[in-house]
């Protein structure tokens, strides 16, 4: 969306200019559904197209392009009607929404009949593309769903194994007590388990909630600087608890090895800055 409404707003005299052009030449001898549809012959980004009287009372069906929505005839559009101005332009264009039908990000253009109002609804991806504003190619992003998909349910899989498997071992250690070191090592190797494989499902919730399920077409560094801070909170995670297990070993075997737990809580705290930083600069670039 975010990504769609800078285009929009870098080119917005051209795609007004386009948007009115277009309507201003279009004629339909009367309001029915065969006269009104020709519209979508020649605008493929035109998705919804429907009249309103004078008094403000939709006069006609919605017409999308497969669909026919016949409750809305007689609906009362005065509420929207407060906004639409004509006093400058002979066809009013409205700021960019999300449709309450498709979701994606539209332009409703309005113009003025003799009996009324005619309303279209633009689906903006399409009319960025048809104008050649953007480049997107839908089966390309078909694909990329496809596999963003498939690694997000599949990060998920091994996310479940491994908080299953840390479980276990909490369980087992529970039901078949052992000797002290063991039950040390243990306790640790369950917590990171479970610790990686939470924040590995949050990872792969990450992608297909961005990628697949609400898809909002805001490429470019937010979406990746997210993913790989996500990336790299777990591993620090992982490094974290791996340094504090062992310097418990450590202490408990020699003394003189302790310098080695102290390099890799150096090399975490290192790895929690460069994160920081990197957070930090990303907030500013995307800001």
């Amino acid at each position: 969306m975010k990504r769609i409404i800078t285009i929009y707003t870098k080119h917005k005299n051209s795609v007004q200019h386009y948007l009115r052009t277009t309507m201003k030449d279009f004629h339909p001898p009367t309001n029915s559904s065969n006269d009104l549809r020709r519209f979508f012959e020649t605008e493929s980004a035109s998705e919804v197209i429907y009249t309103v009287n004078s008094n403000f009372f939709q006069s006609s069906p919605s017409f999308g392009r497969d669909y026919i929505e016949e409750h809305r005839n007689g609906t009362d559009k005065s509420f929207y009607f407060k906004w639409v101005s004509f006093s400058e332009e002979p066809i009013h264009i409205s700021n960019p929404y999300l449709h309450h039908l498709t979701g994606l990000p539209t332009l409703t253009a309005v113009k003025e009949a003799q009996d009324g109002y005619i309303i279209v609804d633009f689906d903006m991806l399409k009319l960025l593309e048809e104008l050649r504003l953007i480049e997107h190619n839908s089966a390309f992003e078909k694909i990329n769903r496809l596999i963003m998909g498939a690694g997000g349910i599949l990060l998920g899989c091994v996310a479940i194994f491994l908080i299953l498997y840390g479980a276990f071992i909490f369980f087992s250690m529970l039901i078949f007590p052992t000797s002290k070191e063991l039950i040390m090592h243990e306790i640790f190797t369950s917590i990171i388990s479970i610790t990686i494989g939470l924040a590995i499902y949050d990872l792969a919730k990450t992608l297909i909630e961005n990628e697949v399920l609400f898809k909002t077409f805001n490429y470019g560094n937010d979406l990746q600087s997210k993913i790989l801070s996500k990336f790299l909170t777990s591993i620090i995670i992982a490094l974290s608890i791996e340094s504090l297990m062992a310097v418990f070993k450590i202490v408990l075997d020699d003394y003189n090895k302790l310098i080695n737990a102290f390099y890799l809580i150096i090399g975490v705290t290192l790895l929690i800055i460069g994160t920081g930083i990197y957070n930090k600069l990303s907030s500013r670039t995307s800001s």
